[in-house]
């Protein structure tokens, strides 16, 4: 068999990581450009439909919750019940009888868009108002009210500027055993509510301030809020516990202003960038020294603010003790949030003016996801009317990851919500995840913060059953030099660098690609564009001197041979036998397709392969006129 093969005639191929980069930046673009019209759409929907609700209100309800089973079937696109006709609402606990709801209005435009776009998965509109609109419809979350305005997604999309967040959180002895639970709940929410493009810290306060101790460089800067960083933070939170000693409120302000300041430090800051303190606390201060303790505060945030150009906003929540807070706990807190320094003697050591906040009052009745999962309406907004995309995540309506492309909708001034198109990631990520040029080249996905999305030491997608960690790219090429080129990649829109690594410190995935064993250093070509239209970036590497991939020549079959699909069960062969437990056959060859024989694997993968499927590959793939049209397989497969 083997002589056969020598035999052929071949081409040899050596990759060109230039011209490999621009057509597969093409392709992811198209994709997303497919999604970006998708969510255009249901945007202008949207408005039109408000427009209309000014003169004949569009405010009827369709309750997830109350759908008779009936009308919902079992789909395996979204692993769950679902009608593929309607959409469903979900309402948080403050929506008004007459707020605007186009759920009806979007029905016909949702369930086209579905049909006209493979790998979509959910559609929906969550609404400022507190509704929440999800095509195809399904029973979701049916445990009580659902507040999607408090989720990432949302809240990345309505205030896309990044958000530097410092939690604090008082667990001072005046704090009773009560308000301390609400405070930690409320820090949950903040953590909840954001993501990587942020960055958070969250400190306590009684007589000294501590941070997270699960990671060394909490103690000294705001750290991105990934999935990794949240976790721990939410432990950190989880374990807090009563102090015996009265609160210190100036070292926690001052340990605060130290963090952002160091991060701002450490970062080119972007102009758009907020920065907040949240301060979660009874506003109590020590009894013999009462007036002092809150000038000493009012001192340090006047201070420490000015080095930040008065940029820094502070949010407050007085925590209620059984139902009753004194006026002078909550007319302190009210002065902390608006940075009243004046008040207490405090000149201002800067000409600029603060940045004032709010202060709002927290107790066991409180929704708080509704009230501190909303924090971020007291930053300003923007009306940055751009697409924002998510990093994956797991569908928490279904199964498998997604990743969400979303946009505000507005009326004039007016926030409406948002539009959002959750996109299976393995439908997204196909031509990055089959990519096979060479066997010495691969390819990476990853944002314009870094995050990797995609990279051949990680699991294919659809595969995948755990929500994916958001690791920076540096941890995957960890490789000298190559910080400097990642510094290349996130601010040069198109381009290709060369670097020469010692075999010792090379990848394990490297060496298996080396064309010359025993070499002591290899060079790696990088190759990246950013996808216009979104915030990704791709990458082609080649590791030189590669291997040249031999290429059959066309070689038309012998017109009298048959060839068959391996799929003999669907074809009803007369002579089929079991060889190891296998249907087989002795009378012909047959040919097996992965995946990554299709120009679209993710739609291989996700539908059933039926016999008039398999009889359309065998008879193009047998085919020597040219005449039979190609079944979905790639150009050069035949």
């Amino acid at each position: 068999l083997q002589r056969i093969f020598n035999s052929f005639v071949y081409t040899e191929k050596i990759s060109n990581g230039e011209s490999e980069v621009q057509q597969l930046a093409k392709k992811i673009r198209e994709k997303f450009n497919r999604y970006l019209d998708v969510v255009n759409r249901n945007k202008q929907v949207v408005e039109a439909s408000y427009t209309a609700h000014l003169t004949s209100p569009l405010t009827a309800i369709q309750d997830c919750c109350t759908i008779p089973p009936s009308m919902m079937e079992f789909d395996g696109n979204f692993n769950t019940n679902v009608s593929r006709t309607i959409s469903c609402d979900r309402l948080s606990t403050t929506v008004n009888s007459r707020a605007f709801n186009p759920g009806r209005d979007l029905n016909s435009v949702l369930a086209d868009n579905l049909k006209s776009n493979p790998g979509i998965k959910w559609q929906y509109f969550s609404s400022e108002e507190g509704i929440f609109t999800v095509f195809p419809a399904h029973k979701f979350r049916c445990k009580g009210s659902y507040e999607h305005r408090s989720r990432p997604v949302y809240v990345s999309t309505v205030r896309p500027q990044s958000k530097h967040i410092v939690v604090i959180v008082d667990h001072g002895a005046s704090v009773t055993e009560t308000q301390l639970q609400i405070a930690k709940d409320a820090a949950q929410v903040i953590l909840s509510s954001i993501d990587e493009h942020d960055k958070i810290s969250v400190l306590t306060v009684a007589d000294a301030v501590r941070t997270c101790s699960l990671d060394q460089c909490y103690k000294t800067f705001l750290s991105p809020a990934t999935s990794e960083t949240k976790r721990k933070m939410s432990t950190f939170v989880s374990s807090i516990k009563a102090s015996d000693s009265s609160t210190q409120h100036a070292l926690g302000f001052q340990k605060a202003f130290q963090l952002l300041r160091n991060t701002n430090n450490g970062t080119r800051l972007q102009g758009n960038t907020d920065m907040v303190i949240i301060y979660l606390s009874a506003g109590i201060t020590s009894k013999d020294s009462s007036e002092d303790d809150k000038k000493a505060t009012l001192r340090v945030i006047n201070e420490e603010n000015s080095f930040l150009n008065n940029s820094v906003m502070i949010l407050t929540y007085a925590l209620m003790n059984e139902g009753v807070t004194g006026l002078k706990e909550l007319a302190f807190l009210r002065d902390l949030a608006e940075q009243n320094s004046a008040k207490y003697g405090v000149p201002d050591r800067s000409a600029l003016p603060v940045t004032k906040g709010s202060m709002m009052v927290l107790n066991q009745l409180s929704n708080l996801e509704t009230t501190v999962g909303r924090f971020y309406t007291n930053l300003p907004n923007r009306m940055i009317d751009e697409a924002v995309f998510s990093l994956p995540f797991s569908d928490e309506m279904g199964d498998g990851l997604i990743m969400t492309v979303s946009k505000p909708c507005y009326f004039g001034n007016l926030l409406l919500g948002i539009v959002g198109v959750d996109v299976n990631l393995a439908y997204i990520l196909e031509d990055v995840t089959y990519y096979q040029d060479s066997l010495g080249s691969y390819t990476f996905l990853i944002d314009n913060k870094g995050y990797t999305l995609m990279h051949p030491s990680l699991t294919r997608p659809y595969l995948l059953s755990e929500p994916p960690l958001h690791t920076d790219i540096i941890h995957y090429e960890n490789i000298p030099k190559f910080e400097l080129v990642r510094q290349n990649i996130l601010s040069i829109p198109l381009g290709s660098q060369i670097i020469t690594v010692p075999v010792n410190s090379s990848l394990s995935w490297h060496v298996n690609k080396l064309r010359e064993i025993g070499k002591e250093a290899y060079n790696v070509s990088y190759a990246w564009k950013m996808v216009q239209d979104t915030s990704f970036i791709l990458c082609v590497v080649v590791i030189q001197p590669e291997i040249p991939v031999k290429q059959l020549k066309n070689l038309n079959t012998v017109p009298s041979s048959k060839l068959l699909y391996h799929r003999l069960d669907l074809l009803g062969q007369p002579n089929a036998c079991l060889h190891f437990k296998q249907l087989a056959t002795l009378e012909s060859p047959t040919v097996m397709l992965s995946a990554g024989s299709f120009s679209s694997p993710y739609e291989h993968l996700s539908q059933p392969e039926t016999k008039r499927m398999v009889e359309h590959y065998t008879a193009y793939l047998s085919d020597n006129t040219r005449l039979i049209a190609n079944p979905g397989l790639k150009v050069g497969l035949q």
